[in-house]
């Protein structure tokens, strides 16, 4: 789910850290560092990177699209392909009676292990080159002023992915906001305060 139209699951992080005073220059050069390279036409198995809310298709960012005042807003595009493990069998397979029938025009060659892990990689290799990725997009809004941000997902895989490339592309930290947390920052009152620091999760 998006956090641009419809329903939302989204994630709410503190970030960790300043913006330099060339805030704006700082943004374009790092969101440029991590754009979505695709892998269409390689054998990867994943790729991360930005690419605009509005079209996963477009890492161009033309004038600075991303900008909207004080908020950055981006795409998270996650492609990822994988090969089923039936599959891999089958070719890892087929694979191995096609070097045992050539071996044996060539002598007898052994299939030992070794040699399998070989042709397991070939197979997997191959398959890789022929299934298409998958591709994944979260919308990401970043409130540069109060240093907040959300993103439009809940998974915690796509979270560790997403926590990783934003640190590298900005070098700045990510704090998830937790409802504990949250309820501290709204809570006025010394007395609920302390109740809520000596709050302990229910054993039932």
């Amino acid at each position: 789910m998006g956090l641009l139209k419809g329903s939302a699951t989204l994630t709410r992080y503190q970030v960790d850290g300043a913006l330099p005073p060339d805030a704006a220059d700082f943004l374009d050069r790092r969101i440029r560092r991590g754009l979505f390279m695709d892998i269409e036409d390689t054998t990867d198995e994943l790729a991360v990177g930005w690419v605009s809310a509005g079209d996963f298709l477009d890492t161009s960012f033309a004038y600075a699209g991303y900008s909207l005042g004080p908020y950055v807003v981006l795409g998270f595009r996650v492609d990822q392909r994988k090969v089923p493990a039936a599959m891999l069998r089958k070719y890892q397979r087929l694979e191995e009676m096609k070097f045992l029938a050539m071996s044996q025009d060539q002598g007898g060659a052994r299939l030992n292990r070794a040699r399998r892990e070989q042709l397991r990689e070939r197979a997997r290799l191959g398959l890789l080159a022929r299934i298409p990725p998958t591709t994944q997009v979260y919308d990401v809004v970043w409130d540069t002023g109060r240093s907040e941000l959300w993103i439009g997902s809940a998974s915690r895989g796509v979270l560790d992915r997403f926590e990783d490339h934003f640190s590298r592309c900005f070098s700045l930290g990510l704090v998830p906001r937790l409802p504990y947390l949250l309820a501290g920052d709204i809570l006025t009152d010394e007395n609920q305060r302390e109740l809520l620091a000596a709050a302990r999760p229910l054993d039932f």
